[in-house]
């Protein structure tokens, strides 16, 4: 019988294989991955996987000390891995829901992209990155997502022919270049396009 680890690590291949099988399992992964953009993407895929729903997740004491709220009786942690030391281990964290006390404020903490933010979005990203907004946000978004591609398709080509073969997302592109990595990217980007209007983060 598998430890729990190794349960929750079965877990893991086996939401990595869905996100990328289809269009909407990417998709849908990319909506909770957005609203929770500080955890890793190893993270990511295991809170997407247990609660694709989840919005603000942090640690126990977290939620205790930090926030001045309480963890439910009887809520289900949030299962990720940590592979931070010698041996892989599970640590847990909660989502908002699960949590109860003095009112969240989460319009602090969560937030919808609007049209008066452009500016101020466009110069982050700007000074981030080196990448102007002359164009227009979707264009510089567009650039800064071709100039990442590259970045990572040096770094991680071997890994990424890995994971993209037998994935929906091989008919993309043959990853034959960088510029083929940079295809992918846009072509998701199209999609999000077409599938989700509004773009919303959490700070």
């Amino acid at each position: 019988m598998p430890s729990k680890l190794q349960t929750y690590m079965q877990m893991a291949d086996e939401a990595q294989r869905q996100i990328t099988g289809s269009y909407r399992g990417w998709t849908g992964f990319l909506t909770t991955a957005a609203r929770l953009y500080k955890y890793p993407y190893a993270e990511q895929v295991m809170i997407h996987a247990q609660r694709p729903d989840a919005t603000a997740c942090a640690e126990y004491d977290f939620w205790n000390e930090k926030m001045g709220r309480y963890v439910r009786r009887g809520s289900k942690g949030i299962a990720l891995i940590d592979s931070s030391g010698e041996r892989p281990r599970l640590r847990y964290v909660f989502d908002v829901s699960d949590t109860g006390g003095r009112e969240f404020p989460k319009s602090r903490y969560l937030w919808e992209y609007r049209e008066e933010h452009a500016d101020a979005v466009s110069a982050m990203l700007e000074s981030r990155y080196g990448v102007d907004g002359k164009g227009g946000l979707p264009d510089q978004l567009e650039r800064i997502a071709s100039q990442l591609a590259e970045e990572y398709w040096r770094d991680y080509k071997r890994d990424i022919l890995a994971i993209v073969d037998d994935s929906f997302l091989y008919g993309y592109a043959v990853l034959t270049t960088s510029s083929s990595c940079s295809l992918i990217v846009l072509s998701l980007i199209d999609m999000l396009r077409a599938g989700s209007p509004s773009l919303r983060l959490s700070v």
